[in-house]
């Protein structure tokens, strides 16, 4: 690769469309090394304000995929020089991506109050209604984690309603995915959260994808957290039927995030009393399809 020039920044671009296309369509464990390898490579002449933007989103890109891989640490690193170098070349977009990013890994990883003040900052400055959205529902899903109930329903309300404001020329490219799909499936995840189980189950059942769906790859979370839900309800019967529809593509989840929150479900059942034999056996099965910890996708 080019390390200076247009050449550079064309190249640097085009790997960053090939990240994308390999997340979207086999998933992040796959991706994790092609984007651990593209992002740390050394670039020079970033005082070039084209090319400096262009590294700093690929290097979101990366973050994205490696937090999706379950890399959390390398995940943040490359999330902390993103938003440096996006800060750098004033590029507001790329910028509000990595705030947007480091909001959900900062609340995965259980960081709640530094997920919060993140999601705060990027809706302080979010220049658009579909942009604000996203900043809205990572509040919602912090306040839901710390078990504040009120607030985080409200703050979900005010995302739904600034969806509904539509989109906006001045959307970055990256508002695509922001659609009533994605919406959908974070209620849920929210409402899961608070143990609002009626409503989660609805909303999660309602946006999960089987082995075949063309969906990005990490949609597949959302029928993971299905089956938690599940569980979580105590619907046994449903539990069972939802762990069987998940065994004939287990093997091939690209998520890591997916992947860890089917073990921490099949952990669960295992450990809570009262669980059929039938839901018990499913899950055993299950847990012997899904990828080793340390195998790629």
């Amino acid at each position: 690769m080019e390390s200076r020039g247009p050449g550079c920044r064309a190249s640097v671009v085009a790997t960053t469309r090939r990240l994308l296309t390999l997340d979207q369509r086999v998933g992040a464990r796959a991706a994790a090394r092609s984007a651990a390898l593209a992002a740390n490579r050394s670039y020079q002449s970033l005082a070039d304000r084209e090319l400096c933007a262009a590294v700093a989103e690929l290097r979101e890109v990366a973050a994205w995929i490696l937090f999706d891989a379950e890399e959390q640490a390398l995940a943040h690193r490359l999330n902390q020089r993103a938003l440096a170098m996006a800060r750098c070349c004033a590029d507001r977009a790329t910028e509000r991506l990595v705030l947007a990013n480091l909001s959900m890994q900062q609340a995965h990883i259980g960081q709640l109050r530094a997920s919060y003040d993140t999601a705060a900052l990027g809706l302080a400055t979010a220049p658009t209604a579909r942009v604000a959205t996203v900043f809205a529902v990572r509040q919602a899903r912090a306040l839901a984690m710390a078990g504040q109930r009120a607030t985080a329903l409200r703050a979900f309300d005010r995302a739904d309603s600034l969806f509904l404001d539509g989109l906006s020329d001045r959307d970055p490219p990256w508002a695509w995915w922001v659609d009533q799909h994605e919406l959908d499936g974070h209620r849920g995840i929210t409402l899961a959260a608070l143990q609002d189980w009626d409503r989660a189950i609805e909303l999660l059942e309602g946006v999960s994808q089987d082995g075949g769906c063309d969906a990005p790859a990490y949609r597949v979370l959302f029928s993971t957290e299905l089956l938690a839900a599940l569980v979580g309800a105590g619907a046994w019967r449903q539990a069972r039927e939802s762990a069987e529809r998940l065994m004939p593509y287990a093997h091939a989840i690209g998520s890591g995030r997916a992947v860890s929150s089917l073990r921490q479900t099949i952990r669960a059942i295992g450990c809570r009393s009262g669980t059929p034999v039938p839901l018990r056996d499913a899950a055993h099965q299950l847990a012997l399809l899904l990828p080793l910890p340390d195998t790629p996708a």
